[in-house]
């Protein structure tokens, strides 16, 4: 039941919960200090710090890559569009999720904001 959240987050926690994922670290920050006793905005303010340190770690690995394959000018600039689709193809899903009431899980990112709050929770 992916929309189980729906019934327990209210209005006013689904759109602290957006202006997390959507303003990244920024906004998971200040929700963080804002709604600190409320779950679902916790939840979804470190799913977006995870989010953030996926979108910088795809940039550099990305800018690797296209220095390495700068003389065909064509791989550089596929990578960077395709980059640019699936970063912001995840912000628009999660921002829908979390208006929803939904906790979405995305692969790589929700492995990653996992591990940050197991760290900054002394997990």
């Amino acid at each position: 039941m992916p929309y189980l959240g729906l019934l327990m987050s209210s209005l006013s926690d689904r759109v602290w919960a957006a202006i997390a994922w959507a303003l990244l670290i920024v906004g998971a920050l200040v929700a963080l200090v804002l709604k600190h006793r409320d779950d679902y905005v916790r939840y979804w303010a470190f799913e977006s710090i995870g989010f953030t340190v996926v979108i910088v770690v795809a940039w550099v690995i990305v800018a690797i890559v296209s220095l390495l394959f700068a003389f065909t000018v064509v791989i550089p600039i596929l990578l960077k569009i395709l980059y640019m689709a699936g970063v912001l193809l995840a912000w628009v899903v999660g921002l829908f999720e979390a208006l929803a009431g939904s906790y979405w899980r995305p692969p790589v990112i929700h492995d990653v904001s996992e591990f940050i709050r197991g760290v900054l929770e002394g997990r």
